[in-house]
């Protein structure tokens, strides 16, 4: 196996590829509240439009939603704001952790994992990200690998932009919020015997 950490690049796809399927709606209503919030109302509607996806502005959806539609809405993202693509998608992943937080993640559990020690709550924490990964991960595979600092493994994942910042800006505020605020989340790509990847490598 070998991985090797990468910068937050804001462009091409990821050595994780493309996944088929449907992913929860939050990646696309989160992005849209992100852009609405740096670039106002007018550019929000300008890019689902783009994408073809002005439907889910008017009618937000509740249930999941195609990959590919979503992949499209980002691919818009990167292509006609591109100088900004990063940060509206750091700023999406954050809101759909702070949904996962409050809808995902039951009360009592987040009490506990807010008084536990960092050795104990971030192991914690990473099995219910595991279990809930179909909000962020769509149809892909997930899973925590052995040793330290804590390594996620995404493979066949949806949004697989280059250096994931999505998916990071996901699992830093999962960390910073319910873990530690001095959390911090880096990208490396993967290779191994069971396929490429993503790891996103998380210090506390």
């Amino acid at each position: 196996m070998r991985y090797a950490e990468t910068a937050f690049p804001a462009g091409a796809v990821s050595a994780g590829g493309k996944a088929s399927g449907v992913i929860g709606p939050n990646a696309a209503l989160q992005l849209a509240a992100a852009m609405t919030a740096l670039q106002g109302g007018t550019d929000t509607d300008r890019l689902f439009d783009a994408a073809g996806l002005s439907c889910w502005l008017s009618a937000p959806p509740g249930d999941m939603v195609p990959v590919c539609d979503v992949e499209r809405l980002y691919a818009v993202l990167y292509r006609d704001w591109p100088k900004i693509g990063g940060a509206v998608c750091a700023d999406a992943g954050r809101r759909t952790a702070d949904y996962v937080i409050a809808n995902r993640i039951p009360a009592v559990v987040r009490s506990l994992l807010r008084m536990l020690p960092v050795d104990l709550s971030a192991p914690l924490l990473a099995r219910a990200v595991v279990r809930n990964a179909w909000t962020f991960a769509g149809e892909g595979a997930l899973r925590v690998l052995p040793g330290r600092p804590m390594k996620f493994l995404l493979q066949g994942q949806a949004l697989a932009i280059a250096g994931c910042p999505w998916h990071r800006a996901v699992f830093r505020q999962l960390f910073r919020v319910l873990v530690s605020p001095r959390a911090t989340v880096a990208h490396a790509r993967y290779a191994g015997p069971d396929g490429p990847g993503d790891v996103l490598i998380v210090r506390w």
